[in-house]
């Protein structure tokens, strides 16, 4: 089935071994760079973006309205790829908000000259998108709605071509059992990958390392990566608990980096010189190298996808700014 994109990326984006990491954990790890994905920081969320602004250009949308925390990933990335389209971009933000100096995502979404409104909580998103919506659509525009992290059927068909690059790139390698590692929250990644996989035959573990504590996570799930296989005439019967979900490492919350994924967003950079971000794939790398350690993947080769997020990195909060900086073994 053909379905539209457009094209942002730059792809295919590299998978390498990483030897210092490997060493230092007694396990053969490797990386396929997603943050290097290139447009607007690239990420992830570049993939999604490629197919929900072409979505929202058939639809002959002149304005783009999408929603997420203040230092969204997703967000940044919708608001440059709309612009980048003469696409009008409205923001839904919850956060702190407050009159402090621009950083990280925030600051990128303000390049962009995306229009920001915000909310005081996740709650009150509903009513926000309803109540935009109506006011563009009085002023003569026509507003397309793009969920929370492009996680829907079409933002995931993103996915699907990630793990087709990842099968042709694991072709390349000596035949060994292989795991699939990366950070989930809103699902669409995970959704594209378990239906990507499906498409292609390609046989690997999966493992999704949960970065908040959605406890209905697996439904909304399972239920796009069977949308997305059937948009590429595959019948697939996932359910709830064919979704591989690890919700070990969340700690505190959503956004609230834990010492562990403190200590991995270091080592990381300092071993292999690849940034890794303190809300998502952070926490990600600190549940695979404690994994790692008490042998899970033994024998396995793991990828793990490096979704990006590093802007979000540069507005950490001053507790985070101050743990990332001691110096290493310090308590």
């Amino acid at each position: 089935m053909h379905i539209e994109r457009t094209p942002l990326a730059l792809l295919p984006t590299p998978l390498h071994r990483l030897d210092v990491l490997s060493r230092a954990v007694g396990a053969d790890l490797w990386v396929k760079r997603d943050d290097l994905t290139g447009f607007g920081m690239g990420g992830n969320k570049v993939r999604k973006a490629e197919y929900l602004i072409a979505d929202a250009l058939r639809c002959r949308a002149d304005a783009v309205i999408t929603l997420g925390a203040e230092q969204s990933n997703h967000v940044r990335v919708i608001a440059a790829a709309a612009r980048r389209s003469n696409l009008a971009c409205h923001l839904i933000l919850n956060g702190a908000g407050g009159d402090g100096p621009l950083r990280g995502n925030l600051l990128l979404d303000k390049l962009a000259g995306a229009r920001v409104h915000r909310i005081g909580s996740p709650s009150e998103r509903r009513g926000a998108i309803t109540a935009l919506v109506s006011r563009l659509r009085e002023s003569g525009r026509t507003a397309y709605v793009v969920p929370v992290g492009g996680s829907n059927a079409i933002g995931a068909q993103g996915y699907v071509d990630a793990v087709a690059e990842l099968a042709v790139q694991l072709a390349a390698l000596p035949p060994r059992p292989t795991t699939v590692v990366f950070a989930t929250s809103s699902g669409g990644t995970m959704a594209g990958v378990l239906a990507g996989r499906h498409v292609a035959g390609l046989d690997v573990g999966v493992m999704g390392i949960r970065v908040d504590a959605d406890e209905g996570a697996a439904e909304g799930i399972s239920f796009i990566a069977r949308d997305v296989a059937r948009a590429h005439g595959a019948s697939y019967s996932c359910t709830p608990g064919d979704v591989p979900l690890v919700a070990d490492y969340v700690g505190e919350g959503y956004g609230i980096a834990t010492p562990e994924c403190i200590q991995a967003v270091g080592q990381v950079y300092r071993q292999e010189g690849i940034l890794l971000d303190p809300v998502y794939t952070g926490k990600a790398m600190a549940g695979l190298l404690d994994l790692a350690h008490k042998g899970a993947f033994d024998g396995r080769r793991v990828v793990f996808i490096h979704t990006g997020g590093e802007p979000s990195l540069f507005a950490a909060d001053a507790s985070t700014v101050e743990a990332l900086t001691r110096p290493a073994g310090q308590a």
